[in-house]
């Protein structure tokens, strides 16, 4: 999959690690379910306060500061 694809998984607003999860949703580390494979790569929107889908794309997608550096470098 392209690193330029403007998803969720790609969005500087997104956190999806195991660690952050199970600290941001309360009672997930009981369940063990931070690292889950159900779960695979979804997680937070920090921009909108919700949990998606990795793939997921919106209007508020934003590449993360050094993306756009590389990209603009190399233009």
């Amino acid at each position: 999959m392209s690193v330029n694809r403007a998803i969720c998984l790609h969005c500087q607003h997104f956190r999806n690690t195991p660690e952050y999860l199970e600290n941001a949703i309360p009672g997930l580390k009981v369940m063990s379910s931070g690292m889950a494979s159900v779960r695979a790569d979804d997680g937070l929107c920090l921009k909108r306060d919700v949990y998606l889908a990795a793939y997921y794309s919106c209007d508020q997608f934003e590449r993360p500061a050094l993306e756009v550096r590389e990209s603009v470098k190399d233009a």
